[in-house]
């Protein structure tokens, strides 16, 4: 009998510690995002950091909202744009596929489509603001166009092009943009002038 309490002594001991939790010094697990057609951008309330650009850089987050942050109300819109150079072709949006919206100083997701069998798109995304901006890695412009059978798309987010919002309230968002020298690859370079409108 003594011989199993002996036993059972060291065991009995042990089981605490096996309870205890754990501890360490690893660093939080990152949460990632999902991405869409826009690199990552501001935001409209809390966020999850989707990595620091460095010294002075910016902090990529999607925009979000929180509960008690207004957000605006936009679900149908058009844009046009008209494309020169080594591709020349206009195009009218009339469908407003993608709205995710708020006024500054908040965050959009905006996506307008020709809809139909026409590939051709428009989208903005970043913070919202009033005034003219450039593109940057916190504001990007995307533009696809099909030409003939060709499809070519062209993003800024190097201030290829510059975006003018007039209008940024809870239920209307509207402006128009420039690009001078922007790049599709295979050394497709074109201007662009279009303008956007997205309400409730």
């Amino acid at each position: 009998m003594a011989t199993l309490r002996r036993l059972i002594a060291p065991i009995g001991l042990l089981v605490p510690l096996l309870l205890l939790p754990g501890c360490g010094n690893d660093e939080p697990t990152t949460l990632v995002e999902p991405t869409s057609a826009f690199q990552p951008t501001g935001s409209t309330g809390s966020t999850v950091s989707t990595g620091a650009t460095g010294e002075g850089g910016t902090t990529g987050n999607l925009p979000t909202t929180t509960a008690g942050t207004a957000t605006g109300n936009v679900s149908s819109g058009q844009a046009a744009f008209t494309v020169r150079r080594d591709i020349r072709t206009s195009k009218a949006l009339s469908n407003l596929v993608s709205s995710v919206y708020a006024p500054p100083p908040g965050g959009m997701a905006l996506v307008w489509t020709a809809g139909g069998t026409d590939p051709s798109t428009v989208g903005i995304g970043g913070l919202s603001f009033t005034g003219t901006q450039p593109t940057s890695p916190s504001l990007s412009l995307t533009i696809t166009v099909q030409d003939q059978s060709d499809i070519t798309t062209f993003i800024s987010s190097a201030g290829e092009c510059s975006i003018t919002i007039g209008v940024a309230s809870a239920g209307q968002v509207s402006g128009a943009f420039t690009c001078t020298d922007l790049s599709g690859g295979s050394n497709v370079q074109v201007d662009v002038t279009g303008s956007f409108n997205a309400q409730g």
